[in-house]
């Protein structure tokens, strides 16, 4: 599987094989999106996701609810994102309280 580090304060890959990138997100979100079948997977970074669905790039959104409060913790998105219908693909109730809901970008 082919992986990508998206930040723009990094000057190097952390591994020999992982792509840093460091500009045009969104471009090569396209260009992966035309080229595979298969899914592009996005865990965290809320301003990567903000700048994607704001592309109308995420076609789905799976929210991992764990049962304590952190008080304070990452985001899901960093900006203001326009209104937006999800529809409920899938969810699942672990044994440890974990909520994992499957939601598609409609």
């Amino acid at each position: 599987m082919k992986q990508y580090v998206f930040s723009r304060t990094m000057l190097q890959s952390p591994d020999e094989n992982v792509e840093l990138v460091s500009e045009n997100a969104v471009e090569l979100v396209k260009s992966l999106k035309s080229e595979t079948l298969k899914g592009i997977w996005l865990c965290g970074g809320a301003d990567l996701a903000t700048t994607l669905f704001a592309h109308k790039l995420i076609d789905q959104l799976i929210l991992k609810i764990n049962p304590f409060l952190m008080g304070s913790g990452i985001s899901l998105f960093s900006g203001v994102i326009g209104q937006t219908a999800l529809e409920l693909a899938n969810s699942n109730i672990y044994e440890n309280g974990v909520v994992l809901l499957h939601y598609r970008v409609k």
